[in-house]
């Protein structure tokens, strides 16, 4: 289990237009995105494209219920093969990438052709997972999650995602707005805050001149009134343990432990979310293997 220290100017904030139509939600987390990048060693595409997975599976999960796990799968053709990202409705999120050898694809966005799926999962066993799937029409995230919410939620919905970096290739800026028409808006209301959401020159600068995400959404909403419903710190945190380990092992079988046992004498689990190595060692093993022949 991993936790990176939690930075402050790291959170979403929550709003509803005073006439309950409109609901929006802003997120800035240029701390958090950079430390995860470090953590899993990447740097330009690559951590950008990490950094608008999270921002986009956080924008999924604040709006989802609180016994929800919001993960968001990503399989593409750029210089990222697949993204996976959980998110949770207390701003938790933990996430991966894996880079491919494409440098990049200009014709078709930063991530390229491919499918985005999110999976919904309640704790409550009784519950069963929903899964939205849609393709990655225009290899830009922020348009793609809009097509999402619109064909799998059927939600008019306007999302900006903007990670930036520096010559180094390290995170400079990163966050993003998701902005939904709840069922009794107006299209009046509707095409209001999209006007407005066309007028923003750049995320980028947004974010980074004010790290206040409320300044987004003033932006967003400038002319209509909206309240604030939410202030949450978002934060990594990687629940990985070595009890899920074991449990992991042991689906692998009798005789696939075995062979760990006998090429190598101990086995090792590293967890792609937070890397951190697990290491089994033969009496672990050979205890594992022992108690899966008596199953």
């Amino acid at each position: 289990m991993l936790k990176l220290p939690r930075n402050p100017s790291d959170r979403w904030v929550k709003c509803l237009s005073s006439h309950g139509n409109i609901r929006g939600v802003a997120i800035q987390a240029r701390s958090l995105v950079r430390a995860m990048a470090e953590l899993h060693e990447i740097r330009g595409t690559p951590a950008v494209c990490l950094g608008e997975a999270v921002i986009g599976a956080l924008l999924v999960a604040s709006n989802a219920k609180g016994t929800e796990r919001v993960n968001l799968n990503i399989k593409a053709a750029g210089p990222v093969r697949q993204a996976l990202v959980d998110a949770y409705p207390d701003g938790r999120v933990r996430g991966y990438v894996i880079s491919s050898e494409l440098a990049s694809l200009a014709k078709h966005g930063t991530w390229g052709e491919g499918l985005l799926s999110v999976l919904r999962t309640k704790t409550e066993r009784s519950h069963q997972p929903y899964i939205g799937t849609v393709p990655l029409l225009t290899g830009q995230l922020a348009k793609d999650l809009t097509f999402y919410w619109s064909q799998s939620e059927q939600i008019p919905s306007a999302v900006g995602l903007s990670v930036t970096i520096d010559d180094d290739g390290k995170i400079s800026g990163a966050g993003g707005f998701l902005v939904q028409a709840l069922p009794e808006a107006t299209p009046e209301e509707v095409q209001l805050i999209e006007n407005q959401i066309h007028g923003i020159q750049s995320l980028a600068e947004e974010l980074q001149d004010d790290a206040d995400p409320v300044r987004l959404l003033s932006a967003i909403f400038q002319n209509s009134a909206f309240m604030v419903l939410e202030k949450r710190e978002i934060a990594f945190d990687c629940h990985c343990s070595w009890e899920k380990v074991s449990r992991a092992l042991a689906l692998v079988g009798a005789d696939e432990l075995q062979s760990m046992l006998t090429e190598d004498g101990r086995a090792s689990v590293r967890c792609d979310f937070c890397n951190q190595d697990y290491l089994v060692t033969g009496p672990q093993l050979e205890e594992m293997i022992k108690s899966s022949r008596q199953h």
